[in-house]
């Protein structure tokens, strides 16, 4: 028997609510399955949040030993989430290894594997492989996870392309409105301007905006944005930093409140995901919220707090997390700081003394001065990130005594 899942896996739909996304979809999960040679049936198993304990759902499983067998079924999941999950995902999977790409497609279906084509709708490469023959579920979509890993094989390459294009329009995007390069000139803005001076420094972002908005079907007005091009505020030959730092000091020049509120609907039933990840960001900078890359991981994240800002809450390794390993990277370099200023100090006394005491020899107290002055300057170097802590310390121990 044959289904026609176009309708059903392609179905997407966000809605923002008091700084949540309630994002509406179809994937796929694993399923346990008892196959049976004979008669090429399979049937389906009770799954494991029918059970108390895990103890029993094993003993379970284990009545199905010889017959058992996975399978890739599609289930409605209606994620609630922080506003952001969904964008942030997408920025931080590695679309250049197939496993992630696979992972991909489980968690969202037929538009994580193809990109939606406006002229032809939607495609169903998992067709032909549905003709599995379920014993006691008529209902829903089972694939064999043969089948689903050779359709993610064979539109690997094309939508790896897509994907990584987005992602980087995207984090390009991200990096400039959030300031992750530190420019100097974007210092005094908040997210909301940094974002009205990088859509009219380039047409980057509309081309990004125009591509997209054709997949949302409760869209809102474009046409202001067809008519925002860079060259009505900036020379249109002019590059993209040249640019933003023109209209950087314009904005800083005028006292006007620039309307960054996008949309008049907060509900979307969108065709892509790239859609719905461009409507989360655009909502993120509506509520100005900040977006930092983790020190640890180097993966993009919204903090917890104004003072969490340099790593994530997400699990690194051994279960911890990467704001527990950069507690303890912080402890460790306290520490090795405390050591090594303990040790500059001791030496800089013992060195002052040593002067104090032979006023009548000269060569210590320019030894001293001399030792200070470079002290001081190799401590300047570490605040401007050109040394280390450790490089001070064997410093001080190979000049300790020969200075």
């Amino acid at each position: 028997m044959k289904f026609d899942i176009v309708s059903t896996i392609y179905y997407m739909k966000l809605s923002i609510s008091n700084n949540k996304e309630i994002f509406t979809r179809n994937s796929f999960s694993i399923v346990y399955a008892s196959y049976n040679k004979d008669n090429d049936t399979y049937t389906i198993l009770r799954e494991k949040d029918e059970f108390k304990t895990k103890k029993e759902y094993k003993k379970y499983l284990s009545n199905y030993y010889n017959s058992l067998c996975k399978l890739y079924k599609c289930d409605f999941v209606d994620e609630i989430n922080e506003l952001g999950t969904l964008l942030l995902k997408f920025v931080n999977y590695d679309f250049t290894d197939f496993n992630f790409f696979v992972e991909f497609v489980r968690e969202y279906g037929i538009p994580g594997i193809d990109f939606y084509d406006v002229n032809k709708g939607p495609s169903n490469p998992f067709n032909k492989y549905i003709n599995l023959n379920i014993t006691n579920d008529r209902k829903n979509i089972f694939l064999k996870p043969k089948d689903f890993l050779s359709v993610c094989e064979k539109y690997f390459k094309k939508r790896q392309k897509i994907l990584i294009y987005y992602q980087s329009k995207f984090k390009k995007l991200i990096n400039f409105i959030n300031n992750l390069s530190n420019l100097d000139y974007l210092n005094d803005f908040s997210i909301a301007d940094r974002f009205y001076i990088y859509k009219h420094a380039d047409d980057d972002y509309i081309d990004l905006y125009l591509e997209l908005s054709e997949f949302i079907t409760l869209s809102y007005d474009i046409e202001p944005l067809r008519n925002m091009t860079p060259s009505s505020l900036c020379h249109a030959k002019s590059s993209f930093e040249e640019n933003a730092k023109n209209i950087a000091q314009k904005l800083k020049n005028d006292s006007r409140k620039y309307d960054n509120d996008i949309f008049s609907s907060l509900s979307f039933n969108c065709h892509t995901i790239e859609t719905a990840c461009l409507i989360t960001l655009l909502e993120l900078i509506k509520h100005d919220t900040p977006i930092y890359v983790c020190k640890n991981c180097g993966k993009y994240f919204i903090p917890s707090s104004k003072k969490n800002t340099l790593y994530c809450n997400n699990i690194y390794e051994h279960g911890k997390t990467c704001q527990e390993i950069g507690a303890m990277i912080t402890y460790n370099d306290k520490l090795k700081k405390d050591e090594v200023t303990a040790l500059y100090r001791k030496t800089l006394s013992a060195k002052k003394m040593l002067a104090n005491r032979n006023p009548d020899i000269p060569i210590y107290l320019e030894k001293y001065e001399k030792w200070k002055e470079e002290a001081n300057k190799f401590k300047q170097d570490i605040k401007n990130g050109l040394k280390t802590e450790e490089q001070f310390k064997q410093w001080i121990e190979e000049t300790r005594r020969k200075y």
